[in-house]
């Protein structure tokens, strides 16, 4: 009977020992599993990387342990960061763009018009421009811009260059509206030169840092009695627009008013002088090209 009794003690002492085994080993698991390379502190569960950066980020764990906390916050933490790095580890906006036209910024004495009898003669293409300008708020309602066109006058022999002269003499001309050449074929019957006085003044114009330039030429002359002149500036229109494309300072921008004025003989009375609404449709084409291409906004 002693006999039986000691066995039994002995199987339960085994059992016992075994008992405490095997809770020893659930403590020590207990809360989570252990990462590749090391144990996690308690409350943490790791992969060998949770999450990789993009470039320039840091990853939060990887191989070797998670920092203290729960494996969620940890992992959306890291997540979070990865899609605001595109590089350096931090959201970088591009600072609104570069080519953007800032409006309100010219005044009336930084814009010269030049040209002759097309814009002179009742300088009501310069009004319409001065218009659209004040309604878009490139303008102060109190401003005007610098107009020196005059009727007669040719780009040879100096006389247009000299109207820009005389409008660059306070030093804050950035901009040309201007026409030029029509006279020149009227009168002279000679295109190349015109195109050989453009190249001067542009050339000076780029000295005295000129930022950009509108050149609007001439619509088609009506009536026979224009066949010559017309005739000239068909053959001075292709030169002169080569000129303007090819300039970078000052940047020059063409417009043949060809296309605004076809089909719409109202918008002359002599057959080359704009009527009003012929200077209403001329100022609105020339504003829409200095809209779209950031002149004096």
């Amino acid at each position: 009977m002693r006999s039986i009794r000691r066995y039994v003690a002995t199987k339960l002492s085994v059992l016992g020992l075994l008992s405490i085994g095997i809770w020893a080993c659930g403590e020590a698991n207990d809360g989570g599993t252990s990462s590749t390379g090391g144990g996690a502190p308690d409350g943490a569960t790791t992969s060998s990387a949770e999450v990789t950066v993009g470039t320039g980020g840091v990853a939060t764990s990887g191989a070797g342990g998670a920092a203290a906390g729960s494996t969620s916050s940890s992992s959306s933490a890291s997540t979070a960061q990865a899609s605001s790095s595109a590089s350096g580890g931090e959201t970088v906006g591009t600072g609104g763009d570069p080519g953007e036209c800032v409006k309100g910024q010219t005044r009336g004495n930084q814009v010269a018009v030049i040209g002759e009898s097309f814009i002179a003669a009742t300088h009501g293409i310069t009004q319409q421009i001065e218009k659209q300008a004040k309604a878009n708020g490139s303008l102060a309602e109190n401003e005007r811009y610098v107009d020196n066109s005059v009727s007669g006058t040719t780009l040879a022999n100096d006389q247009i260059p000299s109207q820009y002269r005389q409008a660059a003499e306070n030093g804050m001309i950035k901009y040309v509206l201007m026409d030029g050449g029509g006279n020149d074929c009227l009168l002279r019957g000679d295109g190349d030169a015109a195109l050989a006085a453009a190249e001067s003044l542009f050339e000076t114009m780029e000295k005295d840092n000129v930022e950009k330039v509108v050149y609007f030429f001439y619509p088609d002359p009506i009536g026979n009695q224009f066949a010559s002149l017309k005739t000239c500036l068909d053959a001075l229109r292709p030169k002169m627009k080569e000129l303007c494309d090819g300039l970078t300072s000052p940047k020059c921008t063409w417009l043949d008013l060809r296309p605004t004025w076809n089909g719409h003989n109202e918008y002359t009375q002599d057959g080359i002088h704009p009527t009003s609404a012929g200077s209403i449709a001329t100022g609105d084409a020339v504003w829409e090209v200095m809209k779209t291409n950031c002149v004096a906004q």
